[in-house]
């Protein structure tokens, strides 16, 4: 697989490197995996609140909800990991759990008192009409007004249809955080037949600005949703990831652009060693990013210098003078390469998401570190310098699609350990078993070419006084 830059502390804002690093430490897994985490939550909190001006005149409004994938085989703490670092926003979701039944609780005592009052003044009309028949009980009939019923705030969401999605995004306009705990069930079923509604709904959903109408007969008519504004965040396993991405660059349904809108997908390596870390969360960072995701969700636009335009739309923040010029340089050279025609087209799909993912960043770099005013050329900087780390685990992602060979050599190898192929062979002897994935002589060849290149296999040309040929045989050491 292509190699992919090691994560470093420095992509983060600085309120977030002690946390990341402490249950990176903790859990002996790659700080990859909580660093993305941590930036997810923090994006589902910021939602809708305020958003990113990146140009300097122009009206075009970024939301820095997010979509994040963590790639790795069972076993290496994904779940646990992703747990951890999503502590904070549950914290406030129990906070907001407990808050909705306290409310609850006294409205429904004062809906009862309500209904006990208008059942005292029934009684009372009823006694005055039948002593006089023309006597006014309008008063006593009218119903006790009672305050709404109270909504409860939602940050997160496991397992939900995308109709009950839109219900709770009626609810809760700031948006939504999906977790999965293995993002590939979710994936299959938007690939499902008969789920293009609910697929559509999704691809909206990662932009964060774009309004939704349900008009169906089941649900009402005319149940309207501002902006959908979704963040996902999950794990998921190499073998089965590398077959969804053949299918979603192949073509058809699934080449629609959802698997690129996963900016923050990481596949790092995994470190041989190991050493048991037996000691309690760091309390002093653990309460600093509960005491952010705090002062994030109460977030008020006018107190951090943000704009409101005249034409409505969300609160904004732009760059300050440096970190436009910054990004005016970066976004020309992005635009230019995604012209050239030398990327693969499901790389290009991926790297033209960063239009949105890089001010995102900025954004909550810049929120997560400064309490207001313009987003920095520090924030920004950080943000791309994380993008580049970034786009090199989408190359490793993406070449299961754009280096077919390279599955192609895995199966080769697998067919030499078990028996399957002899040691030396032939290409012919390849391409004639019909293997998914060597069954063609050019397919043979490049997988052959690929073991030769990391020196897995070495040729002997065997000249029997005919046409050489060329016999393949696995190096010394080389587990097959």
């Amino acid at each position: 697989m292509p190699d992919v830059q090691a994560f470093d502390y420095s992509y983060l804002p600085d309120a977030l490197r002690g946390y990341v690093r402490d249950i990176s430490e903790r859990m002996q897994c790659p700080p990859d995996f909580a660093a993305v985490g941590v930036l997810v939550m923090m994006a589902t909190i910021i939602g809708r609140k305020v958003g990113i001006r990146p140009m300097k005149n122009n009206d075009w409004t970024v939301i820095c909800n997010l979509w994040a994938a963590v790639v790795g085989n069972s076993g290496v703490m994904k779940s646990l990991t992703l747990a951890a670092a999503l502590s904070p926003i549950k914290k406030l979701q129990a906070a907001a759990y407990e808050a909705f039944n306290k409310a609850k609780a006294e409205h429904d005592s004062q809906a009862e008192v309500a209904k006990l009052q208008q059942s005292v003044n029934k009684t009372e009309a009823r006694k005055k009409l039948k002593s006089n028949k023309t006597a006014d009980v309008s008063g006593l009939l009218q119903s006790g007004e009672t305050d709404d019923a109270p909504i409860l705030m939602r940050y997160i969401t496991n397992n939900a249809s995308y109709e009950a999605l839109g219900e709770l995004l009626m609810e809760n306009p700031n948006g939504l955080l999906v977790e999965a705990d293995e993002i590939i069930g979710l994936l299959k079923q938007l690939d499902a037949g008969g789920q293009e509604v609910a697929r559509s709904f999704y691809l909206t959903a990662a932009d964060g600005d774009k309004p939704y109408t349900f008009d169906r007969i089941m649900r009402g008519k005319g149940l309207h949703i501002d902006a959908l504004c979704l963040s996902i965040i999950g794990g998921i396993q190499p073998g089965v990831l590398a077959e969804y991405v053949r299918q979603a660059t192949g073509g058809g349904a699934g080449a629609d652009g959802l698997l690129q809108r996963f900016g923050l997908m990481v596949y790092p390596d995994i470190s041989p060693n190991w050493k048991e870390v037996d000691r309690y969360p760091d309390s002093m960072v653990r309460e600093a990013v509960n005491l952010l995701a705090e002062r994030l969700d109460n977030l008020n636009p006018a107190e951090i210098g943000a704009e409101v335009d005249q034409y409505g739309g969300v609160p904004f923040l732009r760059f300050d003078d440096a970190a436009q010029v910054l990004f005016s340089e970066w976004r020309a050279s992005l635009e230019i390469r995604l012209r050239s025609g030398d990327e693969h087209p499901a790389i290009v799909s991926h790297l033209s998401k960063y239009r949105k993912l890089i001010p995102s960043l900025a954004l909550i770099n810049n929120l997560c570190d400064t309490r207001h005013g313009a987003v920095s050329e520090e924030a920004l900087m950080r943000a791309i310098a994380f993008s580049e780390y970034l786009e090199s685990h989408a190359q490793r992602i993406y070449s299961y699609a754009t280096r077919p060979d390279i599955d192609a050599a895995k199966t080769l190898l697998k067919r030499l350990a078990g028996g399957k192929l002899s040691n030396p062979f032939k290409t012919r002897d390849i391409y004639r078993a019909g293997w998914a994935g060597l069954e063609t002589p050019a397919k043979a060849q490049a997988a052959i070419e690929l073991l030769m290149e990391y020196r897995h296999l070495h040729e002997r040309v065997m000249d029997t006084g005919g046409r050489p040929t060329s016999h393949f045989y696995l190096n010394e050491g080389v587990a097959a």
